[in-house]
């Protein structure tokens, strides 16, 4: 993990954001992630101290089932960065092999 941000800090940010070198959304997700998490909590804990004795049922529902559903879709969004490069080092050994 540090190597990531060594490497971060090595190149200059403007040339990491203009350029296309490397992909920005993978670090994104994982920021949006976790400010997801705190959204659903905060969420809960309204539902729990508004909606009276129902509140405690909704609460534990809705912060179960937004985690699950959060964590479902940030490793989908994941999940396409992974395949994208995996076909990455597929194309760049085809191309070594033809060369």
């Amino acid at each position: 993990m540090f190597d990531k941000f060594n490497d971060f800090l090595k190149e200059p940010l403007p040339r990491q954001i203009l350029f296309f070198d490397d992909m920005l959304t993978p670090s994104l997700i994982r920021t949006l992630y976790w400010i997801g998490l705190l959204a659903v909590i905060w969420t809960g804990v309204g539902h729990f101290f508004t909606n009276g004795f129902f509140g405690l049922f909704e609460a534990v529902v809705y912060v179960v089932g937004g985690v699950i559903a959060l964590r479902v879709l940030a490793e989908l969004v994941m999940l396409l960065f992974k395949i994208n490069e995996n076909l990455e080092a597929i194309a760049n050994k085809s191309d070594e092999a033809e060369s």
